[in-house]
């Protein structure tokens, strides 16, 4: 295992998510590209860090979740193990009550290491299942109360 003086930072890179991606008009598991992307610019080995806000509202008898992954536009590929649950919400209510809607935010990060041939351009790609009522509001967002964004770190 190395320690911080063994591992030499060479490129790195930032971003953050330029608008709301809006799920809720979209059918369950298609993914969609956010416009949350960064390129790597040469050959290496990376660390990928990404943070996910999703944003979920439903109503009784819905089970929708948010996942999010990384996609290597250049090769035309998944990147490895990057797939997250970004954030679920079941609902339920008792016959005896009236229609109940819950919405909550949530937050999930992606940490990959990720080795590439050359240049690649990488990314954040989101997707909504459902089960039962279509959530009324399904998006991945960024603002003053949760960002969502993309960093990476050359390390070798």
């Amino acid at each position: 295992m190395g320690t911080s003086s063994s591992i030499r930072i060479s490129e790195r890179g930032y971003a953050e998510l330029p608008a709301i991606v809006d799920l809720a008009a979209t059918g369950t598991g298609v993914w969609v590209n956010t416009g949350l992307q960064l390129t790597l610019p040469v050959a290496g080995t990376y660390h990928l860090d990404v943070n996910v806000r999703g944003v979920l509202t439903a109503s009784d008898g819905t089970n929708a979740w948010i996942g999010a992954r990384l996609f290597d536009v250049t090769a035309n590929a998944v990147v490895p193990d990057s797939e997250v649950l970004v954030h679920q919400i079941a609902t339920s209510v008792s016959p005896a009550t009236t229609v109940v809607t819950q919405g909550t935010n949530r937050h999930a990060p992606i940490l990959v290491p990720y080795t590439v041939p050359g240049s690649r351009l990488v990314r954040l790609q989101a997707v909504k299942h459902f089960s039962g009522p279509n959530p009324s509001v399904a998006r991945v967002q960024t603002d003053v109360n949760g960002r969502t964004t993309m960093r990476f770190e050359r390390v070798a």
